[in-house]
């Protein structure tokens, strides 16, 4: 959590993103830093350390080093180093060249991190989820992300690509023995991510920004885990080590810095992906001070592990009083043993000793030889290393020639059909890293009967030249049984998605009337490809076309309607079309597209005009207000045209709906419904038709008074008409929900401000002098008091499981408590008394201002380019389109309020504390 030598923060933003008044100079220009690279040795040979020395000193925010290929890699954001070490003494020769920079230095806890040499030569590094990027290389220039993701770099080709995007705050990276890309995460529930090539998975999309692919329309989850659920597995490592029991092999092993233990979990396959359940842990401790942040598989097969040791874990507070002296690194190792590594350095061995090591049981030696054996180009071993391939399935010779040069046409086509899938995967991997077609991919991709080599064929196909690419899909799309598997229908949709804009290639494909009949393609392509050309991002086909024309993404649709063959396929087609407009009006639609959509829309029947009212068809208004007031139609349609007259947006549909929310109702469901609805409409007097009603048909059961007073929060008029009503006293302040005062103030209009601060008092200040008494008086009614437990679960039921979880019962609004620090009365002290001193990752409060004056407040359900979702504190979602956005900006209250325990007496508190730490330990 250093912040860099030399450089003075102008700011912070709300998620704590420091800004700094400069970029910094690549070392040693610039201002020295205190980050120092040192090497340690055994010099005899016994398994342990015996001198060390700094070779490297000055580094500032240095956070990642990998020997190889010349010399000695160090990211060091913004910039990738390298130091030339022509004689491998680990001395650098010279001071260091530029091969990357554009690293994002906003929040040293999550800066580029983890460099890892992968079998194919590319250097492969991680991002955190707070900081962006836009890198450049001597070739590659801006590539633009903001979060986290797996990149790589290649040293010889100075190519800079993101590998796959999205994941935790990911400050680990690690590649298993098959050259499978994983890593950790500050989540729980998990244990990581698995990251196929090219693929996109999930983040915290309002704290993290949005995917950089637009047209994404999903992404992947985390791995499953069975086991503990507490947060988190920041660190990970598989281990293929050689040395530990067999039951480890292939398992991964997760320090948990939170929870002050190490995870030992099972690696299972999961479809192509993949899932853990946990075995016992390979260490615990009570000792608070232990923090395992990393860990990793030594040469000698032992578990290394990094200790950061120290009470302090958390980044909250700017003020830097980490403890620094007492870091150490552990080794694991099974009892009884001595285990040291005693083949040298690896750079000077013979490339047929270098070949002999692939057999090796530890798979830090076995990749290890292969990036000699490529960096020598030692072209004279390639005989032996296809020998190898052909007769011992051998990944790793494979990987050998392929570093070497030698994947020729020949034999990519010849290992295609190899009997090892291992060995098919990677062929595939390579003709695609190559950018380069091969007849025999469509042809595997049609017979393939691994699941992995399938999901890697969906990734190259993405990577190749559309003609290239879409028959490979074509054929993969021809395996049902992946209609269920956790990855692969969106690997294939990211691989159509990206030859979307070759027209030619794309109709030549659907040309095909038996691709239309394939369950893949219908139920999870066609509709995301209505949807691609459908939504209107500026810049692409699906807004302008080739030809630069406005509506020629909606030409496009158009044909796909054409070119479908039957009615089912069509239908397929407009769910896409739905989703593109979803929150926005309808275009006009060219001509078949607009009378199949109508056609499309009748045949749904009621349903189908809730989908008009939703494209702000006029004419269907007046049909559904009939419906809504007719008390013998189906509750769940009534309330569905409900909430298709407030998203019509029609001057037409505010009267019925006010009606209604008024009280115009005997269901007081479809009131609250109404009462939802009316956010959409300006209409100043809303206001004071709700207020008026307050007292009477707006009652406080059924939460009709509460959802009204979140509604009249949306808009400045309205929320000062609320305001007014408790200046007034006709409404206690009492009255107003918490999380609705929460948005009153978060208000920058001075009018509103003024107001809210008479009505509702002035807003506590965080580590204000009656909140540091309260805390103190609270500690004092702990230690004196011996809380119920069983009398302290209805209190927290009713006053904090409506927004959290604990022991699997309440509310996922706010996060789940089963993982925190239970056992510290302290904690939970400061969490209730002070909620915005940590504001947990993903539950940060936006407030968004539209372009008809809503203001919209909550967390971030989702974010892409055409808009985002907000999920509220009564858990309703809102959608908002990007070009209805006024204004998006990060609140820095949490949305949990600040009196949670005002109306508690000193036993109900201790009741409660006693139930959140029931089972934990003090």
């Amino acid at each position: 959590y250093q912040f860099p030598a030399g450089l003075k923060v102008v700011r912070y933003d709300q998620h704590l993103r420091a800004v700094f008044d400069k970029v910094p100079e690549p070392p040693p220009a610039g201002v020295s830093g205190k980050d120092v690279i040192s090497v340690f040795e055994d010099t005899d040979g016994d398994g342990r350390y015996d001198t060390h020395q700094d070779v490297i000193s000055g580094l500032n925010i240095a956070t990642a080093v990998q020997v190889g290929h010349g010399g000695i890699w160090v990211l060091n954001p913004p910039y990738l180093l390298f130091y030339p070490d022509a004689n491998g003494d680990d001395v650098p020769d010279a001071d260091p060249e530029v091969h990357l920079s554009g690293f994002g230095l906003q929040d040293t806890h999550s800066v580029a991190n983890s460099l890892l040499w992968g079998p194919d030569g590319w250097l492969y590094g991680a991002n955190g989820s707070t900081t962006t990027g836009t890198i450049s290389s001597a070739v590659t220039k801006g590539v633009a992300f903001q979060g986290q993701n797996i990149w790589r770099y290649h040293p010889d080709t100075h190519v800079f690509e993101i590998y796959a995007e999205g994941g935790g705050n990911t400050f680990s990276l690690e590649i298993d023995a098959q050259g499978r890309v994983f890593s950790g995460t500050n989540g729980g529930d998990t244990r990581g991510f698995y990251y196929p090539q090219g693929s996109y998975s999930s983040k915290n999309w309002g704290k993290h920004g949005p995917l950089t692919n637009p047209f994404a329309f999903g992404y992947f989850e985390a791995m499953p885990s069975q086991g503990d659920s507490r947060r988190f597995a920041q660190a990970f490592t598989i281990y293929e080590g050689g040395l530990l029991p067999p039951e480890f092999h292939g398992n991964v092993i997760a320090p948990n810095a939170m929870q002050n233990l190490i995870w030992h979990s099972r690696r299972l396959p999961h479809g192509s992906s993949y899932r853990t359940e946990d075995a016992a842990n390979v260490c615990e401790t009570p000792d608070r001070w232990f923090r395992p942040v990393y860990a990793g598989v030594g040469p000698d097969g032992c578990v290394y592990v990094a200790d950061w040791y120290d009470t302090r874990l958390s980044h909250v507070s700017p003020l830097d009083d980490w403890h620094k002296e007492s870091g150490r690194v552990y080794r694991l190792m099974p009892q009884g043993t001595a285990p040291a590594y005693r083949l040298g350095d690896l750079r000077t061995t013979a490339s047929e000793k270098l070949i002999d090591l692939f057999s090796h049981a530890n798979k830090w030696v076995r990749q290890r030889a292969v990036l000699e054996l490529g960096w020598r180009r030692d072209l004279a071993v390639v005989p032996r290393l296809e020998s190898l391939v052909d007769q011992d399935h051998s990944l790793e010779a494979l990987w050998a020639l392929n570093l070497l040069g030698g994947m020729d046409d020949q034999r990519a086509g010849r290992w295609l059909s190899s009997d090892d899938p291992g060995i098919r995967r990677w062929v595939v991997r390579a003709l695609g890293d190559a950018h380069r077609g091969h007849p025999g991919l469509a042809a595997l991709a049609a017979r393939e009967a691994d699941v992995q080599v399938r999901s890697q064929l969906a990734s190259t196909a993405k990577r190749l030249a559309a003609a290239d690419g879409l028959p490979v899909l074509a054929e993969l799309m021809t395996h049902s049984e992946d209609l269920a598997d956790p990855h692969l229908p969106l690997l294939i949709w990211w691989a159509v998605e990206a030859h979307a804009e070759d027209w030619s290639q794309i109709q030549t494909l659907l040309a095909d009337p038996q691709l239309w009949q394939l369950p893949l393609f219908r139920q999870e392509i066609a509709g995301r490809l209505m949807q691609r050309y459908a939504t209107p991002i500026s810049g692409s086909i699906a807004a302008q076309g080739g030809d630069g024309s406005a509506d020629a993404g909606l030409q496009r649709c158009s044909q796909l309607v054409q070119l479908a063959p039957d009615e089912d396929a069509r239908r397929a087609l407009m769910v896409g079309l739905t989703r593109a407009f979803e929150g926005r009006s309808l275009p006009p639609l060219p001509a078949p597209l607009a009378d199949y959509f109508q056609q499309y829309q009748q045949s749904l029947g009621d349903a189908g005009l809730v989908l008009a009212l939703q494209q702000g068809d006029v004419a269907a208004v007046a049909q559904a207000a009939k419906l809504v007031a007719d008390s013998r139609q189906e509750l769940a349609l009534r309330a569905q045209l409900i909430r298709g007259l407030g998203d019509s947006k029609q001057p037409a549909a505010q009267s019925p709906v006010l009606k209604i929310a008024l009280g115009g109702t005997d269901e007081p469901a479809l009131q609250r419904v109404a009462l939802v609805a009316l956010r959409n409409f300006a209409d100043p007097r809303i206001a004071a038709d709700i207020v008026s009603r307050m007292g009477g048909s707006i009652s406080a059961e059924h939460e009709l008074r509460d959802t009204a007073c979140r509604t009249l929060a949306t808009r400045r008029g309205w929320a000062l008409a609320l305001l007014e009503e408790i200046v007034q006293w006709r409404l206690k302040p009492s009255d107003v929900p918490l999380d609705v005062a929460q948005t009153l103030r978060a208000y920058e209009d001075p009018q509103v401000a003024e107001l809210a601060q008479r009505a509702l008092g002035k807003a506590v200040t965080i580590s204000s002098a009656d909140k540091l008494a309260l805390m103190q008086r609270l500690q004092s009614v702990l230690a004196d008091r011996q809380g119920d437990a069983a009398a302290g679960k209805p209190l927290f039921m009713k006053h904090c499981g409506t927004c959290h979880k604990l022991f699997g019962e309440g509310t996922a609004i706010g996060p789940p408590l089963d993982a925190y620090e239970r056992g510290n009365p302290n904690f939970w002290l400061i969490a209730i008394v002070e909620p915005s001193a940590e504001i947990r990752e993903g539950y940060q409060s936006y407030a968004v201002l539209t372009t008809d004056g809503r203001l919209v407040s909550g967390m971030m359900a989702a974010q892409d380019a055409n808009g985002v979702t907000i999920r509220g504190a009564d858990n309703q979602t809102t959608s908002i389109s990007s070009d209805q956005i006024e204004e998006l900006r990060a609140l820095p209250n949490s949305l949990m309020p600040e009196d949670v325990l005002k109306e508690l007496s000193d036993a109900q508190i201790a009741d409660l504390i006693a139930y959140v730490m029931l089972g934990a330990k003090r």
